[in-house]
């Protein structure tokens, strides 16, 4: 359901007195990399913590070298521990400068190490193969990214929330008093951070390029579902009383009127009138 077609009292959660209550946006490509980097440390504390335990030393699982095949599985994944906090580093605008210092090297020792990495992590998010509904990226290499087959809905949010949820699960079951983050209803998900409403408007655009590059044509309706969302999205930047430009009441009625105009547009949904049976 689109935000202008929340009715004044529904059960998603909208407020009494016709307040549209609009639901978050996705997550930013900053906080993707966040909650990449808490799965990470995740593996490694699972890792660890199965080598604290000796009950199994004397069994039959054992044999020569397992501890050290053991104690190499948990440094490889620490080091993906580093290579995720670099990649978090640079969406965060760290420098190769700042990198390279808190590992004690060059910044050019840090990039010629982990730049590659970067680059990969951020292919796919710069040229993805194809883009969601809402404009963001969707690419096989995304970790979390949600791709289902033609004619299956999306789930409302995608599957970074369910990562960033089993990971805020996770941690508190394995909390303890004392913990610095005991304290806190959400130590994992609360200080993420999530694309803004302009934001969203940008990755739009995005959208209609990709359209006018990959048809020479573009399918009117896909056109059309692209103004209402903009729409939608000016709409929303007004109630969030952002600083809005002057004319987005005159953006807002234009495409409206170029959906209108888009969806009457023959094999878009809306049917020709029917013919009469001599044909005319």
């Amino acid at each position: 359901m689109r935000e202008k077609d929340v009715p004044a009292a529904d059960t998603t959660g909208t407020p009494p007195g016709g307040a549209v209550q609009d639901p978050p946006h996705p997550y930013d490509e900053q906080a993707l990399a966040r909650i990449r980097l808490s799965d990470a440390y995740r593996e490694v504390a699972e890792s660890a913590l199965h080598g604290v335990a000796t009950w199994y030393d004397k069994s039959s699982f054992t044999g020569q070298g397992s501890y050290v095949e053991e104690a190499a599985r948990l440094v490889s994944r620490a080091e993906d521990v580093l290579r995720c906090a670099v990649i978090y580093e640079r969406e965060s605008h760290s420098s190769w400068e700042d990198i390279g210092g808190a590992l004690g090297v060059t910044r050019q020792t840090a990039h010629e190490r982990f730049g590659k990495h970067v680059t990969a992590w951020r292919e796919p998010l710069d040229k993805p193969e194809r883009y969601l509904p809402d404009g963001t990226p969707d690419d096989e290499r995304i970790p979390y990214g949600a791709r289902y087959a033609d004619g299956i809905p999306r789930p409302e949010y995608g599957t970074a929330e369910q990562a960033a949820k089993d990971l805020e699960e996770w941690l508190q079951q394995r909390t303890v008093p004392g913990d610095s983050w005991a304290d806190e209803e959400h130590p994992v998900t609360g200080a993420l951070t999530r694309n803004s409403t302009a934001t969203m408007l940008m990755r739009l655009s995005d959208i209609s390029r990709r359209l006018l590059d990959e048809q020479m044509v573009p399918d009117p309706r896909a056109e059309a579902d692209l103004c209402e969302r903009r729409v939608a999205l000016y709409e929303r930047m007004i109630r969030e009383d952002e600083v809005v430009p002057a004319d987005v009441h005159k953006w807002i009625e234009r495409d409206r009127a170029r959906a209108a105009e888009l969806r009457a547009t023959p094999g878009t949904g809306k049917p020709w009138p029917a013919e009469d049976s001599d044909g005319s």
